[in-house]
């Protein structure tokens, strides 16, 4: 059995899904995949299982941390020791699993980030004014430098994909990785690169965007220490 679970949470993501899963096919072939098709009201589903790939559906729109933790309950079950959250959309690199999977095993990681920022120049402004907010708070509150807070590209250990499956508490949030690095979790970031979206269009625009970046600072900073 494989060491590592891909976990691909998908909403309408029919355009996209089927190259990402031929692509993670290539470069990943020692890796399970499992698509969380997240209440999609396309042929998400379908597509993945012409594919031949695992899919467990919600049956209504759940949101991304819901669609993670299903993964993560799956992952426990079966017995993976790795569980990586990689996007359906095409944007993340598949010739950098490997890597971060080695990354954490070889240093014995509970997180390992895809950071876009690591090694590279900063995003237009107001994509990197929400986002650098967000890595101030975690370091204002941790101690801690994380330069890519929001990536969605992360590889999780044995003892994290326990946490997630069995707690509400836990979901792929920046929040949720200060509480971590403040109760001693080892994350670490490597450098990697993101494409454009191939097909469709993301659902954070510019109101849900700044709702977001809110609610997670105010998360970071205040209702994170009452747990």
């Amino acid at each position: 059995m494989p060491e590592l679970l891909l976990i691909l949470p998908a909403y309408n993501e029919e355009q996209n899904i089927g190259s990402v899963i031929d692509s993670l096919r290539e470069k990943c072939a020692n890796a399970d995949i499992l698509v969380v098709d997240d209440g999609s009201a396309d042929g998400t589903s379908e597509v993945c299982q012409k594919k031949g790939v695992l899919v467990v559906r919600h049956d209504v729109n759940l949101g991304l941390a819901s669609g993670v933790r299903t993964g993560m309950k799956y992952a426990l079950l079966k017995g993976y020791q790795y569980a990586m959250q990689f996007d359906a959309d095409g944007q993340h690199d598949e010739t950098k699993v490997e890597e971060m999977l080695k990354t954490a095993r070889d240093e014995n990681c509970d997180i390992v980030i895809g950071s876009r920022f690591l090694k590279k120049d900063r995003p237009p402004f107001l994509k990197s004014l929400g986002k650098g907010m967000i890595s101030f708070c975690i370091k204002l509150t941790c101690g801690k430098r994380i330069t890519d807070p929001t990536s969605g590209m992360r590889v999780y250990n044995r003892d994290v994909i326990e946490k997630f499956a069995l707690s509400s508490h836990f979901s792929p949030e920046p929040d949720m990785l200060a509480f971590m690095i403040r109760k001693g979790a080892k994350i670490v970031e490597i450098p990697v690169t993101m494409r454009s979206r191939r097909s469709g269009r993301s659902y954070l625009d510019l109101i849900e965007s700044v709702r977001y970046m809110f609610r997670m600072i105010t998360s970071i900073l205040i209702v994170q220490w009452l747990r």
